[in-house]
């Protein structure tokens, strides 16, 4: 049996680390400075971090300068998502030096542009509510979270 790791995450909103009420944009508060937020957790004991870019989830801009830091600097393993839809998105995610990237619900169906990729270094996910891909069983709620998340290996 594999053990079970937990991902701290660090959302981030114009350059402000947020978190939202129900992933619901604009809602919830800001926590200040998504490096320091990072670096909080390492110091916390995190092995690793789940660093998500809103804006970009949104579709309302980007914060891949400010999260490309992040990733450089934070001395633990970093899984980036928000907004990697497209094969350039990916590209530039998994440019930052991440070791792992979680795509857009939309490109996990077509798994388009992901061959390319290392293995393990892609992931999707699908919320309970969703999980009804080809192969899936049909969505069951909260219970069939769990089976709705499965890595990725190139």
């Amino acid at each position: 049996m594999s053990a079970l790791t937990l991902l701290p995450a660090v959302d981030v909103t114009d350059g402000h680390a947020v978190q939202l009420v129900q992933g619901v944009a604009g809602s919830g508060g800001q926590y200040g400075d998504p490096m320091e937020a990072a670096l909080a957790w390492q110091r916390a004991g995190a092995a690793w971090i789940h660093l998500v870019d809103l804006d970009a989830a949104f579709g309302r801009g980007s914060n891949a300068d400010l999260l490309a830091d992040v990733v450089r600097k934070v001395g633990v393993q970093v899984e980036l998502s928000g907004g990697i839809r497209d094969d350039a998105s990916l590209e530039r995610a998994l440019g930052t030096g991440c070791a792992r990237v979680n795509i857009a619900p939309r490109r996990w169906r077509t798994r388009t542009g992901c061959a390319r990729s290392s293995p393990g270094t892609v992931s999707g996910w699908r919320s309970a509510s969703t999980c009804a891909a080809p192969g899936w069983p049909p969505a069951a709620g909260p219970r069939r979270a769990a089976s709705c998340t499965r890595p990725w290996t190139g």
